[in-house]
């Protein structure tokens, strides 16, 4: 009998990290969709003639033109996208951790933290290739409101017409800063919600297990600040890149480097920020509500 629960007790958390990060990503993409539309929109507008003056008034113009539906612009590809996303994503972190901590460690053995920050970046190397395509496919939709006659409406027409334009090679359009971004990101995301929950469980002399939602929020969105805030230039490269051309003669970006240089051309340091003010906003609320939902949901499974 103790043999059968050594052999499925490994299947039963990988599991729990499934079920529970898909309940993350339709919380986080559900409460943060709307400020995402706008900074990815506020990233990619034409430096030249730009459509917003700012946060404020890209939502007022979203609003005014589209309704509130405009907001949720392109929803269905992150909704589903985001659902795999975290379920990859926290099933990566879950085998990271139990690959670092060893098949032989006792139940309730934690990573230290500098752990949770490389099982982080090896968690956001093994994601990129879930999220590069989501992306690039809801790039693609939100900035549709920039040209005259929009390419598609949908994700269903956006995922068929970049399969027509050049199959797997162009659903990975925007790879190279996807991964480069998520490293790092990931690695400070995971660390840094790790670090917080064992600090407050540490002041209250309680286990990590013991903490509360409120805590939970807090923690998670901590992770939230510290992937965007640090890293944000990458993610307007990306987005930048992932918003070009589906056709690669027509792209006005050959690669990372050759975007940073025009982008810097474009505005400078301050062009690396379009869109920061929207993605902080968002990153506290949607990142905080993964995370909850994911520990509540890995609770109800035990």
């Amino acid at each position: 009998m103790s043999a059968i629960s050594v052999v499925k007790s490994p299947l039963r958390r990988s599991a729990e990290d499934l079920v529970g990060g898909t309940m993350g990503g339709v919380a986080l993409t559900l409460s943060g969709h709307p400020l995402d539309t706008l900074k990815v929109r506020l990233q990619t507008q034409p430096v030249d003639r730009p459509l917003y003056s700012g946060m404020m008034d890209c939502a007022r113009k979203t609003v005014q033109k589209e309704g509130l539906g405009g907001l949720y612009k392109g929803v269905a590809s992150p909704l589903a996208g985001q659902a795999l996303f975290n379920a990859v994503q926290f099933f990566a972190y879950g085998q990271a951790q139990r690959l670092m901590l060893g098949a032989d460690a006792p139940k309730g053995k934690r990573l230290s933290v500098q752990q949770s920050f490389v099982a982080g970046a090896i968690t956001g190397m093994f994601v990129a290739l879930v999220e590069c395509p989501q992306d690039l496919f809801k790039s693609q939709i939100q900035v549709q409101v920039f040209k005259e006659k929009p390419q598609f409406t949908g994700v269903a027409g956006a995922v068929k017409e970049i399969w027509r334009t050049g199959g797997v090679r162009s659903v990975y359009q925007g790879f190279g800063p996807t991964l480069t971004r998520n490293v790092f990101s990931v690695s400070m995301y995971f660390g840094w919600y790790e670090w917080t929950r064992d600090q407050i469980a540490a002041s209250r002399g309680c286990q990590v297990s013991d903490l509360d939602g409120f805590d939970v929020f807090a923690a998670g969105g901590l992770g939230g600040i510290m992937y965007w805030g640090i890293n944000f230039p990458m993610d307007v490269i990306k987005s930048s890149m992932q918003s070009d051309s589906i056709v690669r003669s027509e792209r006005r970006f050959s690669g990372i480097l050759d975007c940073a240089r025009k982008l810097y051309k474009e505005g400078g340091i301050k062009r690396f920020y379009s869109g920061y003010a929207p993605c902080m906003a968002r990153s506290i609320p949607a990142n905080a509500a993964c995370f909850v939902a994911y520990e509540k949901t890995k609770q109800l499974l035990e």
